[in-house]
């Protein structure tokens, strides 16, 4: 283009000259010919630039740059609106996890930094020493390393761990201070941060949230528990703005405008409460010091709407001590309520006797010799001495033997009831299968294998693997006379960009034994408390530390609770059992009232080092549940977050995870129901795109070989419709009412085609 445009400008002039000197005009008609020329010259370059204009326009590109966005990046900018996350509360509205911003400590050590007048901006030489004492003793930064980042050829340096993650007040403290001994140099910068206001307070089930890079930025995402079960719904949606800006870059008023608008995380209101909380996180501290034990869980719920209100373990960490939680001993990241089995001990003989009661397998005034061979297996009672004597009674009835634990009696009752009675009871009763509560990571626990023996010893906890929010489930039952409920840990979930909320109710899940079953435990677990003779938890010395004189251990507001208490044998890593004088996992399950509980409170503890008492479980459980009875009216109050009942869209489930869908319509307050053990969705009872309240529920059809019964306790006649139509069974109906009672097919039992099913109703 530059060499055609010199030929244009230059070749007339040439070709001029060169004709003057042959044809020697005259002045006036050489100008008159430059003068043609150079109007021709003219309207071919006008050409070339209207040519060049039009292109331009039209292509909008020079080489790889696009003109319109160059252009605006002069006057405009667009920016990354970030989300806020979601805050997660306790249920009556106090912060357990908020968004905050930490800051990092930097040096400046580059030495073209100076301001306008000159003076410096960075640390000069002669101040390092002065600079180290002071991060040293405001921080407590290692000296080498100061030294060795002071040193260093960067412009620019900071300083480890402990100097990052400062608070806010902490920073403002230190620039104070370095105002003060006039240092210059130092900076900090923002970081995006989670902040837990309780510090030690349910933090392996509430977990963490820690900044991540996504996508060029920043973003907390969580990382353990509850944080990162629920980080979908608190995590929100990151918006774009655009706005003018003047010659210098800075904003000009009134320009700013939203082209995706920013979707803040929804806040998590969880189902515990925060004295309670704290309570149970100081009684758990004493008792992790009395006992020494390698771990320690506890759990406390509303019995009448299956919440748990608070919850806790040892070894713990708190958001400041994280870095250092592994150098504890025994410390897992597990959350010890879902996420880790165990074989639970004699705690498990409440579910056998239920079952016994609910069939009539047991006459609890019948008496039985404490002797037991099964096969190659000799089964003992605890108290059974080195020459194979007992310490109590050889002959006892059967009530007594639940009261002083008597493995030979529940194995017994579990022979009498056969392999299969007891097996669907264990159904009834959900174990083998994750609650699906919404956590992360679930363990789904271990039945019994199909062998006599371990049939039978899992009659008194051994051979099965449970989570304690699995014998929570169980245990909501034995409490609220056979029905049983779903273990909550949200109580509402608020959307802050429509103004709507969640709001969870009791969901009840099944009703595997009858109410006088359930009474009749209940009864027998009294007995374990205030039988003088045989009763495990009946103390002939009182507790001096809880004012206690002899008589029932688990005492509250002077009344005895209903206990069961428990000792298990500990799986060795080698195969077999630990064989350690304390190598036993202890542990009780306490209701109270004990006619008509409004709670449970669960505790184990795993291999103490002090000689093992049960006053280490009652003093955690009696003071906890005395808080918890006097606070009982005023935890049925869901904290005022003005809001209306939101809707929740069903989506397509078909092909997808039976599971991790069940779960995570769980955190949208939903009540799923997996039908069968498939791993894939089959069919859904609610359509997709269809707008359904809180709490609604949803049947899941899995791609099991098999189709076999659920319970339907508590299930509309629409559900008890939909079921049939997918398996090909005919329904007759008995009473009247909107809500199933009785089902003439046992739950857990194969379905076939063309089978009648009677269906009892009521309300």
């Amino acid at each position: 283009m530059i060499k055609f445009l010199k030929k244009l400008i230059f070749f007339p002039f040439r070709k001029v000259s060169r004709n003057a000197r042959k044809t020697n005009w005259s002045t006036e008609r050489n100008r008159k010919r430059v003068g043609k020329s150079l109007f021709f010259l003219a309207i071919a370059l006008f050409t070339v630039f209207i040519f060049r204009f039009v292109w331009l326009i039209t292509v909008n590109h020079v080489g790889g740059t696009n003109l319109t966005t160059m252009a605006k990046s002069n006057y405009q900018s667009t920016e990354t609106v970030h989300a806020k996350r979601g805050t997660i509360y306790d249920r009556t509205g106090a912060a357990i996890a908020v968004d905050s911003s930490t800051y990092t400590i930097y040096a400046v050590i580059d030495k073209t930094q100076v301001d306008s007048n000159g003076n410096p901006l960075y640390i000069d030489k002669k101040d390092f020493t002065k600079v180290e004492d002071f991060l040293n003793s405001k921080l407590g930064i290692d000296r080498d390393l100061i030294k060795k980042q002071l040193n260093s050829k960067l412009k620019q340096v900071q300083f480890g761990p402990k100097g990052s993650d400062i608070s806010l007040e902490k920073m403002k403290e230190i620039q104070k201070a370095a105002e003060n001994e006039k240092i210059v140099g130092l900076g900090f910068t923002a970081n995006i941060s989670r902040s837990y206001p309780f510090g030690n307070f349910a933090s392996q089930f509430i977990g963490i949230a820690r900044p991540k890079d996504e996508n060029g930025t920043q973003a907390l995402k969580g990382d353990m528990g509850l944080e990162k079960a629920f980080n979908n719904v608190l995590s929100g949606e990151n918006g774009k703005e655009t706005y003018q800006k003047d010659i210098y870059g800075r904003p000009i008023p009134g320009t700013t405008k939203v082209i995706e608008p920013v979707k803040n995380g929804q806040d998590v209101y969880t189902t515990l409460d925060a004295q309670l909380q704290r309570n149970l996180e100081g009684y758990m501290d004493k008792a992790a010091t009395d006992t020494g034990a390698q771990q320690l869980s506890g759990t406390l719920v509303d019995a009448h709407t299956g919440e748990i209100l608070a919850t806790s373990q040892r070894p713990t960490y708190t958001a400041t001590t994280i870095n250092d939680a592994e150098k504890q001993k025994y410390f897992t990241w597990n959350s010890l309520l879902s996420q880790s089995a165990f074989e639970p001990g004699s705690t498990f003989k409440t579910f056998l006797m239920a079952g016994a009661l609910d069939s009539g397998k047991v006459n609890l005034n019948e008496t039985y010799q404490r002797k037991l061979q099964v096969y190659d297996t000799t089964i003992n009672d605890w108290d059974v001495t080195e020459n194979k004597s007992y310490t109590l009674p050889e002959t006892v009835t059967y009530a007594q033997g639940f009261a002083l634990s008597s493995n030979i009696g529940m194995s017994k009752i579990e022979m009498n009831m056969g392999d299969a009675l007891w097996g669907s009871y264990l159904n009834k009763f959900k174990f083998g299968l994750k609650v699906r509560a919404g956590l992360d990571g679930e363990n789904p626990g271990v039945l019994p294998s199909s062998n006599a023996v371990s049939q039978i010893q899992s009659s008194f906890g051994q051979g099965v693997a449970v989570t304690p929010l699995q014998l929570i489930r169980g245990w909501t039952a034995i409490a609220g006379n056979g029905t049983m409920l779903e273990p909550h840990i949200v109580s509402k979930v608020v959307d802050p960009n429509t103004k709507t909320s969640l709001t969870s109710k009791a969901e009840v899940v099944g009703h595997p034994v009858s109410n006088d079953a359930a009474s009749g435990v209940r009864d027998l677990m009294l007995t374990v408390n205030t039988d003088p003779v045989y009763g495990t938890s009946y103390s002939t010395s009182g507790d001096s530390e809880q004012n206690l004189a002899a008589g029932p251990l688990f005492m509250v507001n002077g009344e005895p609770a209903a206990v069961k208490t428990g000792t298990a044998q500990i799986a060795s890593t080698t195969g077999g059992y630990m064989t350690g004088s304390q190598d036993y996992l202890y542990s009780a399950v306490v209701m109270y009232p004990a006619k008509n509980p409004d709670f449970i409170f669960y505790m184990n503890v795993k291999i103490p080092t002090e000689s093992w008492t049960l006053k280490y479980i009652a003093r955690v459980a009696n003071p906890l549940l005395t808080s918890a009875e006097a606070m009982k009216n005023d935890l049925s109050v869901s904290a005022d977050t003005d809001t209306k009942a939101g809707k929740v869209t069903i989506e397509n489930y078909k092909g997808k995870d039976s599971g991790d869908t069940a779960d995570s319509l769980r955190r949208t307050v939903l009540s799923p129901v997996i039908i069968g053990t498939g791993a894939k969705v089959t069919a859904q009872s609610i359509a997709e795109g269809e707008k359904v309240s809180a709490n609604s529920r949803i049947l899941l059809l899995t791609n099991d070989k098999d189709q076999v019964m659920p319970d339907m306790y508590d299930w509309s006649k629409k559900e008890v419709e939909q079921l049939a139509n997918w398996f090909g069974i005919k329904v007759t109906y008995e009473g009247s009412g909107n809500k199933v009672l009785t089902q003439s097919i046992e739950t857990s039992t194969n379905v076939k085609k063309g089978q009648t099913l009677t269906v009892k109703m009521g309300n």
